[in-house]
C-alpha cells in the first residue's frame, strides 16, 4: 500500500525491498544512519541487500552512544558533505529518526536532498508531523524542532522491522502505541475521522496483545500492529501534540533514555484517572478495549481498562513505577517544569498543569 501526504508512505510486508530502487530513482550514494544495536542485524541486511541489487553505492554511519548529541549531529553533517551523498536515510526508532531530521535541517541551507525513513517502532507519533525531538539532557536544551518534509521524503513501514523480537518488547511497543492512541482520542479537538482511525487502532492492538498472551511465539500480529501504528501516526498528525506524549519525550531526553521508554507505564494512569472525565467517548473506548458497556458503569470503566493494562505489565515484568527506571527526583521535576513551560494547546484530557498530580500516581 502507498499513501501520499507531504511524505510518500510505503506500508506492507516486504516494502523495504523497494528501498534500493527508490534510492536509485532519487539519486545515488546513500548515507544510511543507524543505531549500533542494528549492526550486523537482519534490518541492516535487508536494506543493504536492496541497495546492492539496485547497484546503489552506500555508506553506513552507526550512532556511537558515547558521543554527545551535538557531536553526533556534526559528524553526520560532516560525513554527508564530504561523501557528497545524494540520499540521506535513517533506520531506527524515534530517537534515530529525530536525529536524521535534525541532520537534514542542518544540511538544508546548502543542499536539498531526498530523505528516507525506515521506522523500527510500532508507532512513532511524530512520523507525519513536521517535527523532530532532540535533547542533550539539559532542561534548557529540550527541543521540538520544526521539520518541513522535503519533496523526496519517503517512509517505509515494513512489519518485518516494526515490532519487537520478543514477546516482552512487542508488548511494550504495543502498549506504548495504545498510550499515544488513547491520549489523542480523548483530546477534545479530535474529529470524527481521527476518532475512527484511533478506535480501530486500539481494537486491533488490544486483540493483538491477547494473541501474544495466548501464544507468545505468535508472529501473525506484525502486519496488523504496523497498520494500527500507522493509523495512530496519521491521527496524531492531525491533532495538537498533547501533554502526555510531550512529557514522555521530555523525561526520556533529560534522563538519557529512549523516547519509547515510558509509553507503556503512562497508559494505565491515563485510563484510570483521566479517561473517566471524557464523557461519551469513554464508552466507545471501552468497547475497543473489549468491554461490554452497562448503564451506570462509566465511572468504573477507566479503572477496569487500567487494570487490564497492568495485567500485561505484570505478566511481562514491565515497569509499573518511575522508580523502576532509577530516575532522580530532579529529573522528573525538571521534565514536568519543561512541559508546563511549553505553549501546548489546551483541550487534552491531561493538561500540563495536571502533570504533578499525574506523576505522583506512578512514582
Amino acid at each position: 500500500m502507498e499513501f501520499h501526504f507531504p511524505q510518500v508512505v510505503h506500508l506492507g510486508h516486504g516494502v523495504s525491498q523497494k528501498f534500493g530502487l527508490a534510492a536509485k530513482e532519487s539519486g545515488a550514494r546513500v548515507l544510511l544512519l543507524t543505531e549500533a544495536a542494528f549492526d550486523g542485524g537482519k534490518e541492516i541486511g535487508i536494506l543493504t541487500h536492496s541497495l546492492e541489487r539496485a547497484s546503489v553505492p552506500y555508506l553506513i554511519l552507526s550512532r556511537n552512544s558515547r558521543k554527545s548529541l551535538p557531536d553526533t549531529l556534526k559528524e553526520i553533517v560532516s560525513v554527508a558533505q564530504a561523501s557528497r551523498v545524494e540520499v540521506l536515510a535513517t533506520l531506527g526508532g524515534a530517537d534515530q529518526m529525530s536525529l536524521g531530521r535534525a541532520a537534514l535541517r542542518e544540511l538544508a541551507p546548502t543542499r536539498s536532498i531526498p530523505y528516507f525513513e525506515v521506522p523500527t517502532a510500532v508507532c512513532y507519533p511524530l512520523l507525519l508531523r513536521p517535527e523532530a525531538f532532540l535533547s542533550t539532557g539539559h532542561p534548557s536544551d529540550v527541543r521540538f524542532l520544526d521539520f518541513s518534509a522535503p519533496s523526496g521524503h519517503q517512509v517505509f513501514i515494513d512489519p518485518h522491522m516494526s515490532t519487537g523480537q520478543t514477546s516482552k518488547s512487542s508488548v511494550s511497543a504495543l502498549l506504548e502505541a495504545l498510550f499515544y492512541a488513547v491520549e489523542s482520542y480523548l483530546h477534545e479537538v479530535t474529529g470524527l475521522t481521527e476518532q475512527s482511525l484511533l478506535l480501530g487502532a486500539v481494537e486491533s492492538i488490544w486483540s493483538t496483545l491477547k494473541k501474544i498472551y495466548e501464544n507468545p511465539a505468535n508472529a501473525e500480529y506484525r502486519l496488523l500492529a504496523a497498520q494500527a501504528g500507522f493509523n495512530i501516526a496519521v491521527a496524531a498528525a492531525l491533532v495538537p501534540r498533547a501533554a502526555g506524549v510531550t512529557f514522555s519525550f521530555t523525561l526520556a531526553g533529560l534522563a538519557g533514555l529512549s523516547t519509547s521508554s515510558f509509553g507503556s507505564l503512562l497508559l494505565a494512569p491515563l485510563l484510570e484517572f483521566h479517561a473517566p472525565k471524557s464523557g461519551p467517548r469513554l464508552q466507545a473506548l471501552g468497547r475497543a478495549f473489549g468491554h461490554e458497556i452497562r448503564e451506570g458503569e462509566d465511572e468504573a470503566l477507566g479503572p477496569k481498562m487500567a487494570q487490564d493494562v497492568r495485567k500485561f505489565l505484570n505478566l511481562h515484568k514491565l515497569p509499573l513505577r518511575l522508580a523502576d527506571y532509577h530516575l532522580v527526583d530532579t529529573q522528573i521535576t525538571q521534565a514536568v517544569d519543561v512541559v508546563r513551560g511549553l505553549d501546548l494547546r489546551r483541550g487534552g484530557i491531561l493538561e500540563a498543569d495536571q502533570l504533578p498530580d499525574f506523576v505522583r500516581n506512578i512514582l
